[in-house]
C-alpha cells in the first residue's frame, strides 16, 4: 500500500466508532451538469463505508438519468462492491423524498441530485445535515455554483445546524483556473482543504462499478478522496 494512502487511513479510520444515533443525510447539490456530483457521492460513499465499517451508507439517486443508481448495480451483479442505492424522487419534485428518505436502511444517505436548482433540490437541501456543491473552474461553474450557495445558505437560516461545503472538483492541476478558484469560493463559504482532480482512474471505476478505494488504491485519487471522507466525517462527528 502507498505509504500516504496507508498514513490517512490510519489517521481517518475508526473501526470501533458506532453509527450515529440519527440518520445523516448528505446532498450533493449543483445546477450545473459535469461539476462531478455523482462521480463524488459514489466515490465518497465507498470511502465513508471504508473508513466506518460499523455504518451502514447509502445513496439515494435523485437524478432521473440514474447514474449512481447504474453504478452501484454494476457492482453488487459484479460483486466487486456491496454499496447499494436507492431510485428517490420519482416525481421529479421530490414530494415524497422526506418518507422516501426515512425509509432507507441506512446511518448515512448520500443524495445524488439532478443538475438543476428546483425544488427537489430545494427539499434535499432542507432534509440535508451536510450539503456539498462540487464547482469546477469555469465561470459557467461558478455561475450555477452561486445558485446553489444560495439554496444552502437558505438551508442553514432555517436551520443553523446544517453545514455546507464547497468542493472544487474535476480540476486539471498547474492550470491557472483551478489555482484561482479557491479564492473565490472561500468569499463564499467553506471549501474544503481537498481539491478533486480529473483523473481518468474514476470514470474507469465507475464503469467497474468500484469506488476508488478498491479499484485504485495506491492512486492520488484515492488519496483525495480520503482526504474529502475525513473532512465530512469531522463535520458530521462535531455535531454528535
Amino acid at each position: 500500500m502507498n505509504k500516504e494512502v496507508k498514513r490517512l487511513k490510519v489517521h481517518g479510520k475508526r473501526k470501533n466508532v458506532e453509527p450515529p444515533a440519527k440518520k445523516i443525510v448528505i446532498s450533493v447539490i449543483q445546477q450545473k451538469g459535469g461539476a462531478g456530483k455523482t462521480t463524488i457521492a459514489v466515490h465518497l460513499a465507498h470511502m465513508i463505508s471504508e473508513l466506518r465499517p460499523k455504518w451502514r451508507v447509502m445513496v439515494a439517486d435523485a437524478d432521473p438519468q440514474q447514474s449512481a443508481t447504474q453504478w452501484l448495480n454494476r457492482g453488487l451483479s459484479r460483486e466487486v462492491s456491496e454499496l447499494k442505492g436507492v431510485t428517490v424522487a420519482q416525481d421529479g419534485e421530490g414530494k415524497s423524498l422526506r418518507k422516501e428518505l426515512a425509509e432507507m436502511e441506512a446511518d448515512v444517505v448520500i443524495i445524488d441530485l439532478p443538475p438543476a436548482i428546483e425544488s427537489i433540490s430545494l427539499r434535499a437541501a432542507l432534509y440535508a445535515d451536510v450539503m456539498l456543491i462540487p464547482v469546477g473552474a469555469s465561470t459557467l461553474d461558478l455561475e450555477a455554483a452561486r445558485a446553489a450557495v444560495n439554496v444552502c445558505q437558505e438551508a442553514m437560516e432555517l436551520d443553523p445546524r446544517k453545514r455546507m461545503l464547497m468542493i472544487p472538483s474535476r480540476l486539471r492541476s498547474g492550470t491557472s483556473s483551478a489555482r484561482e478558484l479557491r479564492p473565490v469560493l472561500e468569499r463564499w463559504g467553506q471549501v474544503s482543504q481537498v481539491s478533486i482532480s480529473l483523473r481518468v482512474a474514476l470514470s474507469d471505476a465507475a464503469a467497474s462499478g468500484e469506488g476508488i478505494n478498491t479499484f485504485e488504491p495506491d492512486g492520488m485519487a484515492c488519496i483525495e478522496f480520503i482526504r474529502l471522507a475525513t473532512e465530512v466525517l469531522e463535520l458530521i462527528e462535531v455535531e454528535r
